[in-house]
């Protein structure tokens, strides 16, 4: 326990202090700012959204929610993606188990480090976005809503986790930190960008809409506006095609927390709305109500982070290391 918190401080320091951090940290609080003073000035003519409606990005531009999808993973990955193979590469490594520190002790610390660095970063950026909008609303969040803010916030913790894990795993499973960085940037692309070009081409595909729009003008049929039974086949095959487009996209842990990160807010989650106008309205959900939703959603991250987490430490503590390397 002595070892694990003495590499975690060391790591933690280290974190805290590094331009990588530092430059991550400095963006997302930059976007959400800006994000919190685009949502206060929505809400003022749109009061009856709810103060939570600052993090979801309900009927306005880019959101909390968003940021993290898209720069969560580099975040977590960045601070994982180097911890072992960097510190095995210098040498450095073999001179830290030379000391009276256990190897379990070494990947511990170093996963919690970062964990709390993450947390952090979180925590800080939630509570600026608050202080921003309270004063430019004239009203806060409500009982139930500082509680969904609080599970807001531990969601984004343990995703952000999952990243961090999966960035040791690469680290563990790699010797060089190039290699490393191009198998993080290509999960980042792939879990950001691919699989949701993918989940739109396919269901495409599977469920083709090929028939021309018309309308009957007495005895004739020109093309035109649907009549009443192409509408309700067309919204048929829609719904077909998004139910087929959002089963491929829960592969990827992005919109597994854009879906719960969306239904703890009390809303639905966007995907639900892929290719909806988005003047389209939300159904609200109460914070019992988005919990039970969004469980698989949680679970499911939860998982990847255990295993991703056990398999690094399994490996590391049966990991070869030499001086130098």
């Amino acid at each position: 326990m002595a070892g694990s918190l003495t590499v975690f401080r060391k790591e933690l320091a280290d974190h805290l202090g590094s331009k990588r951090y530092l430059i991550l940290f400095t963006i997302i609080i930059l976007l959400s700012s800006l994000s919190a003073y685009q949502g206060s000035q929505y809400l003022k003519n749109n009061p009856n959204l709810g103060f939570l409606a600052i993090f979801s990005g309900q009927m306005f531009g880019f959101s909390f929610i968003q940021l993290m999808v898209f720069f969560g993973p580099i975040i977590g990955l960045s601070l994982g993606f180097d911890a072992i193979n960097k510190e095995r590469t210098s040498g450095s490594l073999s001179t830290l188990l030379s000391q009276p520190i256990f190897r379990d002790s070494v990947i511990n610390g170093k996963f919690l480090a970062g964990a709390a660095a993450l947390s952090i970063m979180t925590v800080s950026t939630i509570g600026i976005m608050i202080g921003m909008a309270i004063p430019l609303l004239g009203f806060g969040p409500t009982l139930d809503g500082i509680l969904n803010i609080i599970s807001l916030t531990l969601l984004t913790i343990m995703y952000l986790a999952f990243w961090l894990s999966l960035g040791l795993l690469f680290s563990v499973l790699t010797k060089k930190t190039s290699t490393s960085m191009l198998a993080s940037v290509a999960t980042w692309l792939t879990c950001v960008i691919v699989i949701s070009m993918l989940a739109t081409l396919i269901a495409n595909a599977v469920v083709p809409i090929t028939f021309t729009p018309t309308t009957t003008i007495g005895n004739a049929t020109v093309p035109g506006r649907q009549n009443p039974q192409q509408t309700s086949e067309y919204r048929a095959l829609m719904e077909q095609r998004f139910s087929i487009q959002n089963m491929i996209l829960k592969i990827s842990p992005t919109n597994l927390y854009s879906e719960a990160a969306s239904a703890i807010l009390g809303v639905i989650a966007s995907s639900s709305f892929i290719g909806i106008d988005r003047s389209t309205p939300f159904r609200s959900l109460t914070l019992s109500q988005g919990l039970a939703a969004s469980w698989a959603n949680i679970t499911i991250i939860a998982i990847g982070l255990l295993v991703c987490f056990i398999v690094s430490y399994i490996k590391f503590l049966r990991m070869e290391i030499r001086p130098g390397g």
